[in-house]
């Protein structure tokens, strides 16, 4: 990574590229597909398409409310942003200020913490260095999709740091990078394929001769490490979520990820289905 990439918006990018893995995933793409060839390339997509009963054909794709619905409680679950969703429900916690949800966050309300590391990383309304410790808690509450904000934190103080350096290689420099690949490989063990993709992503820009894997598999546990035992002493004033961070992504959903399928490869299933509804 270049020094001259300080000049850049670090927070900007990030962000966007982690919201432009997820939104090209969901978006529907309206290119012909071939009914044969989708069932013979993929024989258990048809039958994970007829988990799901109320299938009707919008703008030559076939969509289904249920598995909307299913897909928007996952991220919800994970703490990506859902607030543009049809299914979102506004909460009191989009109308408090920032001085109040930082009094709640304080006191150990969970909903709270995670609005401000949202607001503070995904929308963009304060820097990744306020972002951070928001973001730190949502990871520790269990909050998969936060793990970004914490890889782009350190990165962005990798950026500085190199800035800083004018080119010398620095202990700093070292170690910021070593944690940051640190958080990388602890979101590759998450079973989250947006947070490992976006860390694949990247990693490969961080990586560097001097830095072994063994000693970024050491880093990872000593992060491992420290969300457990800042888990263990969390303080909760209330519990205040609404979602099941536990929750599993939809088996359809997970199947074309893996598969690197988009959305159209379900029309294969339903131009003949009996599921099929117009």
């Amino acid at each position: 990574m270049k020094t001259h990439s300080v000049k850049y918006n670090f927070a900007l990018v990030v962000v966007g590229l982690l919201l432009g893995l997820m939104s090209n995933s969901i978006a529907a793409k309206h290119a012909e597909v071939k009914v044969e060839a989708g069932q013979e390339l993929y024989p258990d997509l048809c039958e994970k398409v007829a988990g799901y009963d109320d299938w009707r054909l919008v703008r030559e794709q076939w969509v289904s409310e249920r598995y909307d619905l299913e897909r928007f409680n996952w991220r919800a679950a994970k703490g990506y942003p859902v607030k543009d969703s049809k299914f979102y429900e506004r909460t009191d916690y989009d109308q408090y200020s920032t001085e109040t949800l930082m009094r709640l966050a304080q006191d150990g309300d969970k909903a709270a913490n995670l609005e401000l590391a949202q607001r503070n990383y995904y929308f963009r309304s304060g820097s990744l260095s306020n972002a951070e410790p928001y973001c730190y808690m949502a990871v520790v509450d269990g909050f998969s999709g936060i793990t970004s904000c914490m890889i782009s934190s350190y990165g962005e103080k990798v950026v500085k740091q190199m800035a800083k350096d004018q080119g010398k290689q620095s202990d700093q420099e070292f170690k910021l990078r070593l944690e940051l690949l640190g958080w990388i490989e602890y979101s590759l063990g998450l079973d989250d394929l947006f947070a490992q993709r976006f860390a694949e992503i990247l990693k490969p820009g961080y990586q560097r001769d001097d830095i072994s894997q063994a000693m970024i598999s050491e880093s990872a546990a000593a992060i491992r490490k420290k969300i457990y035992k800042t888990r263990s002493q969390r303080k909760q004033y209330k519990e205040t979520l609404t979602v099941d961070i536990e929750q599993e992504m939809p088996i359809l959903w997970r199947y074309l990820e893996q598969n690197k399928l988009e959305e159209q490869a379900i029309n294969s299933c339903l131009q003949e289905s009996q599921y099929a509804k117009q």
